[in-house]
């Protein structure tokens, strides 16, 4: 079988040849790279330096093959294609402050980060953010809207490339509140729903029009097997909006997109959202969204409940990620047996991390918790050495 083929039977509940490690980009787990500070760990403690997958936040990562092809995973591809030009942007200044770099955008926007925050495992602190009112969204707007957009027509040649594939095709569909959180952060994100619905209104019926308008079209043309959605609305304790806020700001356009993905035979439509999402994946079902992911461990979510609970959905991820840090050996294998097979008994699970490996992962710790993924998964995958548990 192929990639392609793998995944469309594990999203049918169908029987694939193996189950494939399968990550998705935001939160890939073990399986799609790891920041440079993470791969330096790696390779200081045995993995050879010839193995990629560095991600760097500016430029994408590095050599991605060849990490999938070191440890036998594998995962989407995107189509490529830009399709707004022209927008002025806004310039920034960057200064050192002892171990941190400040950076001030023209929009307003100030960021306090560790130096080289682009390829460290590193939150950076946004003291101020881009948008704050009205006055700062017209200028964020006017700034950030393309004014040239590419028709159909202009990029066919490039939509032909991705039409004879073996493996998905992935297109990103926008999102929804996440949207504000990230022009606005989370208190005032949830706040401003409150206190000016109709800013919110509008800056979200804005950034909707634009991927109706232009992506919807490239969705139709070009069928991928996996629609991509990004929210990040949930923190430890649940879902940060109310279900009345949910089905006013959100809602209409999920519903949206779950009609487009059936409407071109789309196999997943699927939202990339941390925290607690035990109570949001009901709320995105009954809008057509059919999966999730990383499930993470430590905000509580309960894999066997909510495949219960909702027997069609497909689950991705759910494993603690920590279990491969030095000094947690003795945890990979209960968190990988007492979940992985019954889950993949019950049928659309794709096992993974629970999000990205961390800088204390050790490079045996990994080959171990591959080796049992790979053992429960039939997938005889990878070039990297199998350990004994």
């Amino acid at each position: 079988m192929t990639d392609l083929e793998r995944f469309q039977a594990v999203c049918a509940r169908e029987t694939p040849d193996y189950v494939p490690i399968f990550s998705f980009p935001g939160a890939p787990g073990m399986g799609g790279g790891c920041m440079k500070t993470t791969h330096d760990r790696l390779v200081a403690t045995g993995m050879p330096a010839h193995v990629g997958g560095v991600w760097d936040l500016g430029k994408g990562r590095e050599r991605l093959e060849s990490w999938q092809k070191y440890w036998g995973t594998t995962g989407p591809v995107g189509c490529g294609i830009r399709l707004g030009r022209g927008t002025q942007g806004f310039t920034e200044t960057r200064r050192v402050e002892g171990e941190f770099e400040i950076i001030e955008s023209e929009s307003g926007a100030v960021t306090r980060q560790v130096i080289d925050n682009n390829i460290t495992y590193s939150m950076p602190e946004y003291i101020t953010f881009p948008v704050r009112d009205r006055e700062s969204w017209e200028f964020y707007k006017e700034r950030t809207t393309p004014t040239d957009w590419l028709n159909i027509a202009d990029v066919e040649e490039q939509c032909r490339q991705c039409d004879d594939r073996d493996q998905p095709l992935t297109v990103g569909a926008g999102s929804t509140w996440g949207r504000l959180r990230s022009l606005m952060g989370p208190e005032r994100a949830c706040t401003v729903l409150y206190d000016d619905p109709e800013l919110a209104h509008d800056i979200l019926d804005h950034h909707y029009r634009q991927w109706e308008e232009h992506t919807f079209p490239l969705i139709e043309r070009l069928r991928p097997e996996i629609l991509q959605m990004s929210e990040d609305c949930c923190y430890n304790h649940g879902c940060l909006i109310s279900p009345k806020h949910f089905e006013e700001f959100c809602a209409p356009f999920y519903r949206k997109v779950g009609q487009l993905r059936k409407a071109v035979g789309s196999d997943m439509l699927t939202v990339d959202c941390d925290g607690n999402v035990m109570e949001l994946v009901g709320w995105l079902e009954v809008c057509g969204v059919n999966a999730l992911y990383p499930f993470e461990v430590k905000a509580g979510n309960d894999l066997f409940a909510l495949r219960e609970r909702f027997p069609e959905f497909i689950l991705m991820g759910g494993l603690e990620k920590e279990c491969i840090n030095e000094g947690n050996e003795g945890t990979i294998e209960p968190e990988i047996m007492d979940k992985v097979p019954p889950l993949l008994a019950k049928g659309r699970y794709f096992p993974n991390g629970d999000h990205g490996i961390q800088p204390p992962a050790t490079f045996d710790n990994l080959c171990r918790f591959m080796t049992l993924l790979h053992e429960v998964c039939g997938n005889p995958e990878g070039e990297f050495p199998r350990k004994e548990n």
